[in-house]
């Protein structure tokens, strides 16, 4: 087995475990930003950093609703896990935070009837360099084909504009593996096909470029589930 393949197994191993149930450490909000963790949620996921480069340091989370009834168990014992995720976004002041947006919809339950064969999505949110990412994980539990997609936003006035994509996807079974690049400011998405996750010497890359069919600009709170049309 090459390293490439043991590599990308492994990837997918890890994948797969972090949908699995696991012990929580619970994540505890600053004091200032408690205010926007209503009663009968948690925190999920956070990340801090500088959004509007005043010297502050700002604040995204991921909150989910702890609502049990919204959670089931298959036959089998695995939990699928239905309550809504919200993603804010929080500008630092001289006082505490104040909001500036949310999502309800961006940010996909754990657990959707029309993905049932798909792990949890959500993997990761950042701020780095003013730019916050937000990172899905596709492996599904039948199929072959493994996706990784990272959305990032800037913020522009009172808003977090989505400026750029970058996505990785493969074969499980076969390596074929395709990277694609998307600026929403330019409008011009690369497309890099023909490459093999397994073996780099059964890769022979091919770049092709796309206009997209509109340059309007999209905002955080106007995207659909990871950020795709379903």
């Amino acid at each position: 087995m090459t390293m490439w393949r043991l590599s990308a197994l492994i990837s997918a191993f890890c994948s797969l475990l972090a949908g699995l149930p696991a012990a929580e450490v619970p994540l505890v909000l600053p004091k200032a930003a408690q205010v926007h963790l209503p009663a009968g949620w948690k925190v999920l996921k956070m990340a801090q950093g500088d959004l509007n480069a005043d010297g502050l340091t700002d604040l995204v989370f991921v909150r989910e609703e702890t609502d049990p009834k919204k959670i089931t168990k298959r036959d089998d014992g695995f939990e699928q896990n239905g309550n809504v995720r919200t993603v804010v976004v929080l500008l630092a002041d001289k006082v505490g935070y104040r909001k500036v947006c949310e999502s309800a919809k961006f940010i996909p339950p754990a657990y959707t009837l029309e993905f049932d064969n798909l792990i949890d999505r959500f993997a990761e949110v950042k701020v780095e360099k003013g730019v916050l990412s937000v990172k899905f994980d596709w492996f599904a539990s039948v199929g072959s084909w493994t996706s990784m997609e990272t959305f990032k936003f800037r913020l522009e006035g009172e808003k977090m504009r989505l400026i750029g994509s970058e996505e990785w996807s493969y074969s499980r079974s076969q390596g074929d593996k395709t990277l694609t690049s998307t600026n929403y400011l330019t409008g011009k998405r690369k497309i890099t096909s023909g490459l093999n996750e397994f073996d780099e010497k059964e890769s022979h890359p091919k770049t092709t470029w796309e206009n997209l069919e509109s340059k309007k600009p999209l905002y955080l709170e106007d995207l659909p589930s990871c950020g795709r049309k379903e």
